[in-house]
């Protein structure tokens, strides 16, 4: 009969422990790989239903520090009806992230989507998941609302991200923004009227945010759709 102490049996159990942990979070990131790839696949299919979204750079300001400079990219596309497909990744210093998900459009004015995917901290990959909401009113009310909740399973990963702004001239639109780790303030938005791909240059001032007491913080971005 073979005997442990304490110690030899405590490093087992963690050692069975974290294999577990392992083939779990390699099981998990093979199914979300398999459902990127799908919702990309359909989103950059050649079916008739073209697919539209927009590539973006964004730089956070905050007092006496260096900006933060973030890249994304955005693909939706009608599939079924009112159900279509969005794909999304953003990526800035030491973070990425990729997930995509059905939308489904009950209305003209109303989307709705669901999104699961993966990100990328410290090289270590783990699960992100996300909800969107957009509203908008058209030409008979040019106001516009879209929201982005998103999460990994910890507090500090609860992200969100939302917009709501009115737009008095075809070129020009004002509202508020708010967004997790950079705080709440108003935002503008200007059109350039750049032939065959449309760009907007805006920017907010963020000068509350509920959870820090810095009120030194902005973003500008700038975005080209297609």
């Amino acid at each position: 009969m073979i005997y442990y102490d304490v110690a030899t049996l405590q490093s087992i159990e963690q050692s069975s422990v974290g294999n577990l942990e392992k083939r779990v979070r390699r099981k998990t990131m093979k199914a979300i790989t398999v459902c990127l790839v799908v919702t990309l696949v359909l989103v950059a299919s050649t079916a008739s239903a073209q697919a539209t979204g927009y590539a973006g750079y964004q730089a956070v300001y905050e007092k006496s520090q260096t900006p933060k400079h973030n890249l994304e990219l955005y693909l939706e596309k009608p599939a079924w009806g009112k159900v279509g497909v969005s794909a999304f990744t953003f990526v800035t210093s030491g973070w990425a992230e990729a997930y995509a998900g059905p939308t489904y459009a009950p209305s003209s004015w109303l989307t709705a989507g669901v999104s699961l995917g993966a990100q990328q901290t410290n090289n270590e990959l783990g699960i992100r998941y996300a909800t969107s909401l957009w509203m908008g009113g058209g030409k008979d009310l040019p106001i516009q609302f879209l929201g982005f909740v998103e999460g990994d399973n910890t507090v500090s990963g609860l992200w969100y991200d939302a917009k709501a702004v009115y737009s008095p001239l075809p070129w020009l639109s004002l509202g508020l923004h708010g967004r997790r780790f950079v705080g709440i303030g108003p935002r503008v938005e200007v059109k350039l009227p750049a032939p065959g791909l449309p760009v907007t240059l805006w920017g907010t001032w963020n000068p509350y945010d509920p959870e820090s007491r810095n009120q030194h913080r902005g973003i500008v971005g700038a975005k080209a759709q297609f």
